[in-house]
């Protein structure tokens, strides 16, 4: 055909084509409301200044890009204190020795790899690393009897024990107890007929070394969580998360965030509680000590005494043979893994102006996640870490104990949690998993092994939005972990 047998309605149309065609990509950034559009871009620092300068594949450890000078270097020296393994005292190496008498691991990293998660246990009966086992009481014998932790294995198993190789001991401390771990495996469809698989893990605790646990303590499996973002988390004021409290759901929305009131052994007083996953601690100097002294034996000034229970002799023994007249980590050294730990900064956005991870925020914000992940906040400005105060992050979460649902419960108490509420957690970065560590596992026991399953998984409170997600379209699945892996 000529072009001068075109009729001009047939040359319009063909421009509308046209101009369809090339705007079909942007199709995605309109939203489903005609008169709300999707911005340009995601933001591309999620940790304001305390952003990592580049994204990395190797590693999450690497400061804020504005962290300079001496915090700069104390940075990277508590790093050598988070990083090097922890030995058995007395040594030569007075700083670095105390280790036990029982562990869960040598060193922090050796749980947290590369500042995020560890290696997840195998299947089989092992000696877990990341995957520690908690020990709380379950909510009925809570609601009768006062609990503590003066049974045989206080508040956490500790499968490792230190080894002499002189005579000074008759027996060496042994460790606590093994876990078989094992899985299940559970079929499900989407909407659209997509197949699914999820897997349940089952947890038993073998060759326990002080006897049966006692009645009415739960197990409770804990997998290691990121660390990077922590200080920016610490400096959130707790006004500002105590104003997302609905506890008894006064508004209807079907969603109730509460904070876990915890003891406060820092200021000796009482705490919100915002880090760890029942939100144990308060703050993040707590978390750091707790984990020195119940993971790796370290004792500090915070928690001075060694784990031992009364039935473990040979650990009370062991732990008198150390050489420290006062505390196995002074202050001064805590100061150092204080300023790796507030500093470790957190990833820029990956792919900030995707359509697609433009179109899955929007889809994450109408299926309801944002509810309890809450995008953003202003760091309080009187934080006293000027590196830390007054940003603007990003980093979807409330902090706050919510009820999971009966698959992801545990049945242990933690404080104020209960055996199904687990605290909500932080969502930048985690889409560098997989890069960063050859592996990605996701939820409170690492079970789920993509986001995908980790938003399965999801119940009780966040069962409407699961129900959600379930009824996408392949498409818009795939938009929202488009988004997720993005920020």
């Amino acid at each position: 055909m000529k072009f001068s047998q075109i009729s001009p309605n047939a040359i319009a149309t063909a421009v509308v084509a046209a101009i369809a065609a090339l705007s079909a990509g942007q199709a995605m950034a309109k939203s489903d409301d005609a008169s709300t559009a999707l911005p340009a871009s995601l933001p591309t620092k999620p940790g304001g200044g305390m952003t990592m300068k580049r994204i990395s594949t190797r590693s999450y450890i690497f400061p804020g890009e504005s962290v300079k000078g001496k915090a700069k270097l104390d940075f990277w020296t508590g790093f050598s204190l988070f990083r090097d393994p922890w030995v058995i005292a007395p040594s030569s190496t007075k700083d670095r020795d105390g280790l036990g008498p029982l562990f869960n691991a040598r060193s922090c990293v050796a749980c947290h790899q590369g500042g995020s998660r560890g290696k997840m246990s195998q299947h089989g009966e092992h000696l877990p690393t990341s995957l520690l086992i908690r020990l709380g009481p379950i909510a009925d014998r809570y609601a009768t009897e006062k609990y503590t932790d003066g049974h045989n294995y206080g508040g956490q198993i500790q499968p490792r024990a230190i080894k002499f190789n002189h005579g000074r001991l008759e027996k060496s401390p042994v460790g606590e107890a093994w876990l078989n771990l094992s899985y299940k495996t559970i079929d499900g469809e989407y909407a659209d007929g997509t197949p699914y698989q999820l897997q349940k893990p089952s947890y038993q605790l073998t060759r326990l070394a002080y006897g049966e646990i006692s009645e009415g303590i739960a197990p409770s499996p804990r997998f290691s969580p990121n660390v990077f973002g922590a200080g920016l988390l610490d400096a959130i004021s707790e006004q500002d998360l105590l104003a997302q409290e609905d506890a008894d759901d006064t508004n209807g929305d079907g969603i109730s965030p509460r904070y876990n009131r915890v003891a406060d052994h820092v200021n000796g007083s009482k705490g919100v509680g915002r880090f760890g996953l029942k939100a144990k601690h308060p703050s993040l100097k707590q978390q750091v000590v707790a984990a020195f002294r119940d993971d790796i034996g370290i004792t500090n000034n915070v928690f001075p005494q060694e784990s031992c229970e009364p039935a473990q002799l040979e650990c009370f023994a062991a732990s008198k043979l150390g050489g420290h007249t006062s505390v196995e980590i002074p202050d001064k050294l805590v100061n150092l893994v204080m300023a790796f730990s507030q500093h470790l900064g957190v990833p820029p956005t990956r792919n900030p102006q995707s359509l697609r991870a433009l179109k899955g925020r929007q889809l994450f914000n109408q299926l309801g996640c944002a509810s309890c992940h809450t995008p953003s906040y202003t760091t309080a400005s009187n934080y006293p870490d000027n590196n830390l105060a007054n940003q603007t992050i990003w980093p979807y979460t409330n902090l706050a104990l919510h009820d999971m649902g009966e698959g992801l419960a545990d049945g242990a108490m933690e404080g104020q949690a209960t055996g199904r509420e687990w605290r909500t957690p932080p969502l930048w970065g985690i889409g560098l998993q997989q890069a960063v560590l050859g592996e990605a596992r996701y939820l409170h026991d690492g079970r789920a092994r993509s986001i995908e399953e980790a938003v399965l998984w999801h119940g009780g409170e966040a069962r409407p939005a699961q129900q959600k997600f379930k009824q996408l379209s392949a498409q818009e699945r795939n938009a929202l972990l488009t988004f997720l892996h993005s920020i």
